[in-house]
């Protein structure tokens, strides 16, 4: 594989990082005041959104032209984390806010002035899984539908959908399109009761019959490798979108276990310092488990960190990436969540009873983890498969 340079700067690291990350600080004291709120409440508390707003810091990934920062995403991960260590939903929360600029930035100039020309703050919600009928009608299209796990959305003032569209014409096939659509035009169906993750308003959008103008509508590339220069795009927006999707919602696993390590080693102290009893060794287990969390956490960001610098190097480049080494980041990322829980999982089970009492830290931790590691875009399976099969073609040329 051609990987280049593993950094550039073709995306200057934004002057402003250390003060983003400094307000960033400066939230995580209110965010863990309000956690059992949103635990509660099912859904970030509005003083949380509104910090986050008044910080710019749900601004990062705007273009600069409606006030955006277009942050390295390394830096935004960083920020992520700090609220993913204290509240898992926060972390998840802003991330998916966040990212929704980063679609937004591949709209038309139309749709963007939509959404930012006279609220520049204003917020997106997403539901790409096509589940909606989408009918193509004179000047755009009229979608319906029930679209389901739409973080943040009550937050949100717009939110953008997926849904299959009849080919085009000859040669074409059936392919997905992105519909932005406004707040007035669907309604939020309270539908989240979960085991984890409970803070995400993760609720349902119910649209009925809203026509969707051509100008917000948006046929997304297969979002594997990063667009060309033609794309016109900022070097930010031309980033592949699925690994800027996944990496978002894995992100969190790593904050999330390094607090899990803490909760772990604060609950377990006690019994580690104490003589075991009579008959029974010493359990070197609880340590292992410490070091080994911290370690893999540690990991899974230098990995995450310099795959995003390789797709920078590519669009420095301009080069075409090979299927096979976007394929290897995309296996790595799609993992990195659940091999962390592993270790989490791993945490509980030597925690023994005192892992099933109501408000035990780790068990929050745990939870919310569990919840994460069930949404698709955490399932390695179909990127290994697609990478076994990329990598076996190509061996398989090499011996012909």
């Amino acid at each position: 594989m051609r990987r280049g340079l593993d950094d550039t700067a073709i995306l200057q690291r934004t002057p402003a990082i250390g003060d983003l990350l400094e307000r960033a600080r400066a939230l995580v004291p209110g965010i863990a005041a309000r956690r059992a709120e949103a635990e509660v409440r099912r859904d970030i508390p509005e003083a949380t959104i509104a910090a986050m707003k008044a910080a710019g810091l749900l601004r990062v990934y705007q273009p600069a032209r409606w006030g955006g920062l277009e942050c390295d995403p390394r830096d935004v991960y960083d920020i992520q984390n700090l609220f993913a260590e204290t509240c898992l939903s926060t972390g998840w929360v802003y991330g998916v806010l966040a990212l929704q600029s980063f679609f937004l930035a591949r709209f038309g100039e139309q749709a963007q002035a939509d959404v930012w020309g006279k609220n520049p703050d204003a917020l997106l919600s997403s539901s790409f899984a096509p589940l909606g009928k989408v009918t193509r009608v004179e000047g755009g299209f009229r979608v319906s539908g029930r679209y389901g796990y739409s973080s943040g959305s009550s937050h949100a003032d717009w939110a953008v959908v997926g849904g299959i569209v009849a080919p085009d014409g000859e040669g074409d096939v059936p392919h997905l399109r992105l519909f932005l659509i406004p707040r007035a035009d669907y309604v939020i169906d309270d539908m989240w009761h979960t085991i984890g993750l409970r803070g995400t308003g993760s609720n349902d959008l119910v649209i009925a019959d809203a026509f969707v103008p051509d100008h917000r509508i948006y046929r997304p590339d297969p979002g594997l490798v990063p667009l060309p220069a033609g794309s016109g795009l900022a070097p930010l927006h031309r980033l592949p979108w699925v690994h800027m999707a996944s990496a978002t919602i894995g992100n969190v696993a790593i904050g999330g276990t390094r607090a899990a390590v803490r909760a772990f080693a604060d609950a377990t102290r006690a019994r580690r310092a104490a003589p075991p009893p009579p008959g029974v060794p010493e359990n070197p287990a609880l340590l292992s488990v410490i070091a080994r969390a911290e370690a893999e956490a540690d990991a899974t960001g230098a990995v995450s960190r310099r795959n995003i610098g390789r797709y920078f190097s590519a669009i420095a480049e301009n080069r075409a990436m090979e299927p096979a080494e976007a394929l290897t980041y995309r296996v790595q990322i799609t993992g990195s969540l659940r091999r962390l829980t592993a270790l989490v999982d791993e945490m509980v089970l030597l925690s023994g009873g005192h892992a099933i009492r109501e408000g035990s830290p780790l068990t929050r931790i745990w939870l919310d983890l569990i919840a994460a590691r069930a949404h698709f875009g955490n399932d390695p399976a179909g990127a290994m498969a697609m990478l076994g099969s990329t990598l076996d073609a190509g061996f398989a040329q090499e011996t012909v």
